[in-house]
């Protein structure tokens, strides 16, 4: 009896063992998470330096916040100062040497450069522009108030103000052609007329025969679309031509340099951010967030969470083409700017907002 109680005793601490390794090897393998690569190609620095860094610190804030996740979640930055060659290069980068799964890109200008290498090299795309064509394709995406939602609340607010004519200036850079193009149509059919419409290129610096044109027309206002520094040196040179018609616009109050020279006027703009946004990132970085900063925090927590959607295992990433899916799946997501719904093209639809400079910050305006 005692030699079989020795056998049996010797069966049960085996069949522990194997079970003890059986359970390791199971912990293991469950501790195997396939990691998500984002890459983002921002201005860091240069005139768009303080937008790059406010959508990086959002991007790097939403994904602090994750709970548990099936995957593990990485994001890459390369600066691309908004030029289009440096963009070509970073994201040329991101997919043969990082091996991304995704891009994101900030701008009018750079996310067209990255709309046809996500498609051909499969990846997902999500640039904040306003053009609609960016979108194109199944694997990309566009998180920015369209410019026909801007150009909508613009009309609707000159019709509240009893405004009837004004004087359109307006750069070539092709994000504003998109909104001076929406902002003409809404205008047909309405009492408003524009006196004077004119174009100038990107980085103009001399605006005076453009200034004397639209002066002799007398608006009631003018809308100027114009990129940091040529906007703020259109609004001192009208100021030196005795202009002292408002000044409105779409965007362009958001991204200005120097906030005093717009100071009390109304300008039309993205959605406000929630204000649990603003908060969590005034605690973290102990500042207001800027223009496209709740973008960024909303384009991750989308990307994931298609992801996390698309996943069967954390030990295989989901394929490209599911992840598009889940995407053009989300609607009423509680996002930074919102309720936010993907349409079928690839937009994400959120609502332009009417803001004000005051005391030298962008305020929206309670309407």
């Amino acid at each position: 009896m005692r030699y079989k109680g020795r056998i049996f005793t010797g069966f049960i601490a085996a069949a522990v063992i194997l079970a003890g390794f059986i359970f390791a090897g199971c912990e293991k393998k469950a501790e195997v998470r396939e990691t998500f690569k984002i890459g983002a190609v921002l201005p860091l620095t240069g005139n768009l330096g303080f937008i790059g860094e406010g959508f990086k610190n959002a991007m790097l804030l939403a994904r602090e916040q994750l709970g548990d996740t099936k995957y593990n979640y990485e994001i890459l930055f390369e600066d691309d100062q908004h030029d289009t060659k440096l963009t070509a290069s970073a994201a040329n980068k991101f997919i043969s040497i990082d091996k991304v799964d995704a891009i994101v890109t900030l701008g009018d200008s750079t996310a067209p450069v990255v709309s046809p290498l996500a498609t051909q090299h499969n990846i997902i795309h999500f640039g904040l522009a306003v053009q609609a064509y960016v979108a194109k394709g199944d694997n990309n995406f566009i998180h920015w108030t369209p410019a026909v939602e801007e150009a909508r609340v613009l009309v609707k607010e000159l019709k509240r103000r009893g405004i009837r004519t004004v004087g359109l200036l307006g750069s070539n850079y092709e994000g504003f052609v998109e909104l001076m193009n929406a902002l003409r149509e809404k205008l047909k059919g309405t009492d408003i007329r524009i006196l004077s419409d004119q174009t100038f290129k990107n980085d103009e610096k001399d605006f005076r025969t453009f200034i004397a044109r639209a002066k002799q027309t007398e608006p009631d206002i003018y809308v100027v679309l114009a990129m940091t520094p040529s906007l703020e040196i259109l609004a001192k040179q009208m100021k030196e031509a005795g202009i002292n018609t408002p000044l409105t616009s779409m965007e362009s109050f958001d991204v200005t340099q120097e906030p005093a020279l717009f100071e009390g006027y109304w300008y039309v703009s993205a959605a406000v951010p929630t204000g649990s946004f603003s908060s969590a990132y005034e605690a973290k970085y102990n500042t207001t967030p800027p223009v496209t900063a709740a973008n960024g925090y909303d384009i991750f927590n989308l990307i994931v969470t298609a992801v996390e959607k698309a996943g069967d295992s954390p030990s295989q990433k989901p394929p490209t083409e599911k992840i598009s899916r889940e995407l053009r799946n989300i609607k009423n997501y509680p996002g930074a700017l919102g309720t936010l719904s993907i349409r079928e093209d690839g937009v994400v639809l959120s609502r332009a907002s009417v803001k004000m400079i005051k005391n030298g910050k962008p305020v929206a305006l309670e309407l």
